[in-house]
């Protein structure tokens, strides 16, 4: 038997970030797949119903977490200089930087890996890289250039990181972020 009470669910003032804090650590774990609002609702000792009342659906709630835990957005803002211009060897130099990192890195192929599986939050993630990275990018270099440069970064993250195919995944990672820079470039 469900029991239903009208009003607000129970779960306290600090439900809100708690929840966000519980999809950060799902997001960051080994099996971001486990992306459910009661998966995220029990790891954050709240009732579940609370991921829609605070914010909607489990769907919004994963988008405001990866804003929060996935770097993209903070490698396009130190690669964009002070007149708003994208430097590409900056922006290859923090992406090579980020997928390399021994903690990010491992998260972020764990979760493509996810994607590519079908089992992860691909919707969202696609949504956030192209507000995120996509948007500055045709707004800094045109629509062609950004489309280059998005073929470029995500063959680059697949074949190094995601499937470590040959070459590319043995790589040094300063050859590969200026292979990466020289694609961007055209």
């Amino acid at each position: 038997m469900v029991k239903k009470r009208a009003g607000r669910p129970a779960g306290g003032s600090e439900a809100r970030e708690r929840l966000l804090e519980a999809a950060e650590l799902q997001l960051l774990s080994d099996d971001p797949s486990a992306l459910t609002s009661r998966a995220i609702a029990l790891r954050a000792g709240v009732s579940h119903s609370l991921v829609n009342y605070h914010f909607g659906s489990v769907d919004a709630l994963v988008a405001e977490a990866l804003a929060l835990t996935v770097t993209p957005k903070r490698v396009m803002q130190w690669a964009t200089g002070e007149g708003g211009s994208i430097d590409v060897d900056r922006l290859a130099q923090g992406l090579v930087r980020m997928w390399e990192d021994p903690v990010v890195g491992r998260r972020l192929v764990a979760l493509a890996r996810t994607l590519v599986a079908g089992t992860g939050p691909a919707p969202l993630l696609g949504t956030y890289l192209e507000r995120a990275v996509f948007e500055p990018l045709v707004q800094h270099l045109g629509p062609e250039r950004a489309r280059r440069a998005a073929v470029a970064i995500v063959g680059t993250i697949f074949s190094r990181y995601v499937l470590t195919l040959g070459p590319t995944a043995t790589a040094d990672p300063g050859q590969v972020a200026a292979e990466l820079a020289r694609m961007m470039r055209g």
